[in-house]
């Protein structure tokens, strides 16, 4: 597993990096079939406004085949908000896990889902502004996306921890959004022309 730490606002010490591989490691033996060989994102970041109380934020972005699970907790203090991002993560990878062993016991003639229909990263441009109130874009993400259901739509959004999850519905061919409702269900924007 290749982990990579990268810092935004706060200093790299050895003790955290030891403190994130740590971590990492042990979330690896945990889950060492699924995790074992792949990329490991974790981004450590300090907000400077005064006003943000859990203002220590650690992201982390694990890059399975063909899948992404990421997970971004923030706190007052650095190693408590690595805690929770690592608890977070173990749940997600759980649940992934899950639905993976059940997929296969349900279908066993069935392949796994292929590595080449979901969303894989290109390229992630930030470009910080000191005023952000100005409704500027300051972040850019561009990601291959493939046709997918939007059932399989629904468990890609589950292991990113976002709200919602732009795929190419493979019934219309079109571009669709699925997001994550208050109520916990989910919604599905199809666009109409």
């Amino acid at each position: 597993m290749k982990v990579t730490i990268e810092g935004k606002n706060i200093e790299l010490t050895k003790s955290i990096k030891d403190y994130v591989h740590e971590k990492i490691a042990r979330l690896g033996k945990h889950y060492d079939p699924i995790i074992k060989g792949h990329e490991v994102t974790v981004k450590l970041s300090v907000a400077k406004n005064p006003r943000i109380t859990d203002n220590n934020v650690t992201e982390v972005t694990i890059f399975l085949d063909g899948k992404i699970i990421r997970s971004e907790q923030a706190s007052e203090d650095m190693y408590a908000s690595i805690d929770l991002v690592i608890d977070k993560l173990d749940r997600q990878i759980k649940k992934y896990k899950d639905k993976v062993y059940r997929s296969m016991q349900h279908h066993k003639e069935r392949p796994l889902p292929n590595p080449e229909l979901s969303g894989v990263l290109i390229e992630e441009n930030n470009k910080e502004t000191n005023n952000s109130s100005d409704g500027k874009i300051i972040k850019t993400k561009r990601f291959k996306i493939h046709p997918m259901t939007p059932e399989e739509a629904t468990e890609h959004l589950d292991l990113i921890s976002h709200d919602f999850y732009v795929f190419v519905n493979s019934k219309t061919k079109k571009i669709n959004t699925i997001y994550r409702r208050k109520d916990g269900d989910y919604g599905l924007i199809e666009p109409v022309v």
